[in-house]
Formats: C-alpha cells, sequence, structure tokens
C-alpha cells in the first residue's frame, strides 16, 4: 500500500517545483505578468521566504544567476557545474586576496543556487525588485490586488494573509516557542490546505523550521498541555531553556519541579 503521507509531500513538491519552473523562464523570457503571476501563488505557500523589502538607499539585491554567468531556469546540477568552473578559473587567474568581495560573492552564489529553498527566497526577492522597476507591482513590493472568490482578501508580496482563528496545537507551540513567526505559521497553513493528508509535524520538519529534537519535545509538550500537566506558560520557559541552554525542555520542566513525578517515564521518550 502506498504511503499517504509520502504521496501527499509529493504534491507538494511537484507543486512547488512546477510554480519555481514557471517562475523562471517568464523570469527569462521577460514576461513581468507570467512571472508576477508564478511568483503570487509561490508566495501563497512560502510566505516565510520571501522577507519584508529593506530600505538599503536604493541598492539592488544581487542576482547569483548573474554572478555564475547561467539563466534561471538552469537545473540545480547545471548551476553547481557553471559555480565549479567559475572558482577553478577565478582561483587560476585572479588572487583571492586582491577579490575577496568579488569570491565571496560566487562562494554565496554556489551555495545559495544548490539549495532548492535558498534558491527560491533568492529568486523571490531579485523577482520582486525587477518587478518593481517595471513598475509590474507597486514600488512598496506588495502585488496586485487579488480578489479570492471564496474567501474575499488580498494576496500581497511583503504582508501575511490572515490566519486562520483556530490552529492546529503544535502549529501554536510552534509560534509560542517562537520557533516561526506569522509568515511560517502563514505557509503551514497553506501547504495544510494543499495536502492535508501530511502531518504538521511533518512538513514543520521539512521546512527546517525545527530539530527532530526539538519536536520531540514539542509532541511531549502537546501531549503534557492536553493531559493539563503543565501549563503553557511553563512549556514557554521550559522550550526557553532548551534553545539558550541545552537543557532539555523535559529536563526543564522536572528541576523546576512543574513536571509530576508520575510521568518522568514518558519524558524519556523525547531523549
Amino acid at each position: 500500500m502506498p504511503d499517504v503521507a509520502f504521496s501527499a509531500r509529493n504534491k507538494i513538491e511537484l507543486e512547488s517545483q512546477v510554480l519555481c519552473a514557471a517562475l523562471r523562464q517568464s523570469w527569462a523570457g521577460k514576461d513581468p505578468h507570467g512571472t508576477a503571476t508564478s511568483a503570487r501563488e509561490l508566495y501563497q505557500l512560502f510566505p516565510d521566504l520571501l522577507p519584508a523589502p529593506k530600505l538599503h538607499g536604493g541598492l539592488q539585491p544581487v542576482n547569483y544567476y548573474e554572478i555564475l554567468c547561467i539563466r534561471p531556469q538552469v537545473s540545480a546540477s547545471q548551476a553547481q557545474s557553471a559555480f565549479l568552473r567559475l572558482v577553478r578559473c577565478f582561483l587560476r587567474t585572479v588572487k583571492v586576496k586582491d577579490k575577496r568581495e568579488e569570491y565571496y560573492q560566487i562562494l554565496d552564489a554556489g551555495f545559495i543556487l544548490r539549495k532548492p529553498r535558498l534558491r527560491l527566497s533568492h529568486d523571490l526577492v531579485v523577482v520582486r525588485s525587477w518587478l518593481i522597476q517595471t513598475k509590474t507591482i507597486p514600488e512598496d513590493g506588495t502585488l496586485e490586488v487579488i480578489e479570492l472568490k471564496e474567501t474575499k482578501t488580498e494576496a500581497q508580496m511583503t504582508k501575511t494573509q490572515p490566519i486562520v482563528a483556530e490552529l492546529p496545537r503544535l502549529v501554536q507551540l510552534l509560534k509560542e516557542a517562537q520557533f516561526i513567526g506569522p509568515s511560517e505559521v502563514q505557509a503551514l497553513v497553506a501547504q495544510m490546505a494543499l495536502a492535508p493528508e501530511v502531518s504538521v509535524e511533518r512538513l514543520a520538519l521539512d521546512s527546517g523550521y525545527v530539530s527532530q529534537q526539538e519536536m520531540n519535545s514539542l509532541k511531549l509538550a502537546e501531549m503534557l498541555l492536553e493531559q493539563g500537566k503543565i501549563t503553557l506558560a511553563q512549556f514557554q520557559v521550559a522550550i526557553y531553556d532548551e534553545r539558550t541552554s541545552g537543557t532539555r525542555m523535559a529536563e526543564s520542566l522536572q528541576l523546576r519541579g512543574w513536571l509530576p513525578v508520575e510521568v518522568k517515564g514518558q519524558t524519556d521518550e523525547s531523549k
């Protein structure tokens, strides 16, 4: 029997790949309307990958495709090959100490363009700048208003959509623990809508919001909160200890006298 969760995760991955291909093809073809449409749809799924525009005196974001002399729609392997060729050429012909910043930009390009999430974030930031220049979107970086028949909301490039009132408990804990912010919450909400078969746990792990160890602590906290054995405030303190001092959340709860002795065995499962 096929793994339903795995198939659903593939659905998100496939949707992402299709939209990324459309974005890069439209961008390379100098089609601002098509680029804006693809960027908008990607932003709906991954609002956490597009930070708000910085007020940096008109400086444009670095286009790493231009650094490597490649087109946006090349594959990850082609981008890596271009990076290696450029590094070899640079090291043969230039003294790094004389052009250190240029060399660092090449290294950044190689690293970012081989990581799917970093590459998508880079593409959205650079595309937004280009769309502003072509006057396709307003200067503040927002997309044009789009009326959705079902919700009558506005989709914007730099502002997350209103978050649904009832979030899964695990998403609430991720937010309370400050692992994620409003953009990441909206990303999870959009991805849950696209692939409801995938657990929130899996989505958060796949997005890199938390490690498996941190997720174990969050799952334990979810259970303890449901059983009324700890309060939300106690969870926030204990998870803060885990993030800052390395003391596991369960251990912090016990050391502070907040975790009943009878659930000690259960905390061991989070180790």
